[in-house]
């Protein structure tokens, strides 16, 4: 196929196609989805077919859409529907929020808060159960932290939820009483018992979709629940996925795969299952994230593992043995340790030279950890928009490493310089490849800041590599996706500013599935 045979072309564009064979062009031809032609105005369009769609894209930068390689997809769009407490500026004001919801919400039932964060309030703490029982007295109510390791609940929901001073992942007051906060294991039992049904989901598909179209995200690396693949295959056969979705299975699904010989690479252009998704240690944020030296904030507590070392190494080394890509959840250096360690030990019994294992989040590597991911292959998979929430002089990681540890944490430059494969992740926290290439490219300090080409191609094509994606998708070049989107401006001529940029227009497929609308009068 080429420009001959386009259903449309896109032209008068700065075609930015992050493939070194092309470097920037001017227009795009498209045909049934998949890029045709790559040139300048007139010989696209005179090339193209009478009749053709002809799109100007106004001069404007053009880049390959974003692939994001990390997100927890429909639960964004479940915590939408949720009281959204990411912008207060206060406890008191999340507090208010939830009280505001229970009014509206009959009395037993469920009120449910999303994304918390104490690190941006003046009171700096976590919420307890006392605080939701005074907001929340005659309903069960739980508000879960943005990290998703950490949540909070009242009173009648301890009692409802059948929580224990025996219940792993409790936290006690200093009197031994439950607090209502609760991590890890104790986090899944408060999500199990308020799981959305069947259309809720479906529902916070289609919600989660229009703000990847709006934000440029053409493809993403789901971390789900099992039961989300289905969402996603129903809107597929009803013709309504309209993102490109690689979704990791949860570990304890492990098992199942095998047994069925599913493992990376099987589906549709739409929808195809990726790696298994393996936790390692906690969170920064929860403070439980496995250190090797305490929390700078709380000098007893070093973190903690989500499994113990022989169930963990034996989950590893199952799910190499049976093919399937790894993506492991590793924060601390200790975590990172066990991680790498692991794998390290299930490539020793059956090497592979594909495998493409993923170490996810990555926030606290030595250069000694990334010279063995380096010869194991391992592929960093990583959030820049964490420096942009979290770093600087005043951010939460100060507060829980301290000055050292958050001058080395998230060392994007030094995971380039020691030549690994960088892919980025939103983690939905938030949610916008914008902000987190802004966020790399101007981070606070120099292991962390990267340029705008590392950081774009972290988004894009080397984005595409880690879901063996990369004949496919990643760059703009002839026979891959025509998934691409149109910027306010260009973000390597103006890197100071790339988190103020927008997305003009997707494209997915060849169809403008976004299309930003102008303020009135504009």
């Amino acid at each position: 196929m080429d420009a001959r045979c386009a259903d449309a072309v896109f032209y008068n564009g700065n075609v930015i196609t992050m493939d070194a064979r092309h470097g920037n062009v001017r227009a795009i031809a498209v045909a049934e989805g998949r890029i045709v032609g790559l040139g300048d105005d007139r010989e696209m369009k005179a090339t193209a077919p009478r009749g053709s769609d002809k799109i100007d894209l106004g001069g404007r930068t053009v880049l390959p859409g974003f692939i994001d390689c990390h997100t927890h997809f429909i639960q964004m769009g479940v915590d939408s529907m949720s009281v959204d407490l990411s912008r207060t500026r206060t406890l008191d004001e999340a507090l208010a929020m939830m009280r505001d919801a229970a009014k509206k919400t009959a009395e037993g039932a469920w009120v449910i808060g999303a994304n918390w964060k104490e690190s941006g309030w003046k009171d700096g703490r976590f919420i307890t159960a006392k605080d939701l029982d005074g907001c929340c007295p005659n309903h069960l109510a739980v508000a879960h932290r943005v990290c998703g390791h950490m949540s909070s609940v009242n009173s009648l929901a301890i009692k409802a939820l059948g929580i224990t001073a025996k219940t792993p992942d409790v936290e006690r007051d200093s009197s031994g009483k439950l607090s209502g906060i609760l991590t890890e294991s104790a986090v899944v039992v408060a999500r199990d018992a308020t799981a959305p049904d069947k259309t809720k989901k479906s529902k916070a598909l289609a919600l989660a979709t229009k703000k990847a179209h709006a934000l440029g995200v053409t493809s993403i690396h789901d971390n789900g629940q099992t039961t989300d693949f289905g969402i996603y295959r129903d809107a597929e056969v009803a013709g309504k996925l309209s993102v490109r979705v690689w979704f990791n299975y949860p570990a304890s699904d492990l098992d199942s795969l095998s047994s069925l010989t599913l493992s990376k690479g099987v589906g549709s252009d739409w929808l195809r299952i990726g790696g298994v998704k393996v936790f390692c240690d906690g969170a920064l944020g929860a403070r439980s994230a496995a250190l090797s030296e305490p929390y700078a904030d709380d000098p007893g507590n070093k973190g903690m593992f989500v499994h113990e070392a022989a169930a963990f190494e034996n989950i590893v080394r199952k799910a190499n043995a049976a093919g399937h890509q790894m993506a492991i959840h590793a924060i601390g250096d200790m975590g990172i340790e066990a991680a790498l360690s692991a794998i390290e030990a299930s490539m020793a019994e059956l090497p592979s030279k594909d495998h493409r294992h993923r170490i996810e989040h990555l926030e606290l590597p030595s250069r000694t950890h990334l010279a063995r991911m380096r010869k194991a292959r391992i592929i960093a998979s990583m959030q820049p928009n964490f420096i942009g929430e979290w770093g600087g002089t005043d951010g939460m990681y100060l507060s829980r490493l301290g000055a050292e540890r958050t001058s080395r944490n998230n060392p994007f430059a030094e995971v380039l310089k020691a030549k690994l494969k960088l892919v980025f992740g939103s983690d939905c926290m938030p949610f916008s490849p914008l902000y987190g290439i802004h966020s790399a490219v101007n981070a606070p300090h120099p292991s962390q800041r990267i340029d705008v080409a590392s950081a774009v191609a972290a988004y894009t094509s080397d984005a595409a590599f880690a879901s063996f994606d990369e004949i496919r998708k990643g760059s703009l070049s002839e026979g891959k996706f025509a998934d691409f989107i149109m910027l306010s401006e260009n973000p390597f001529e103006s890197p100071s500013t790339i988190s103020s940029m927008s997305v003009l227009k997707t494209v997915i497929g060849g169809n403008v599935v976004y299309e930003k609308r102008r303020a009135a009068g504009g």
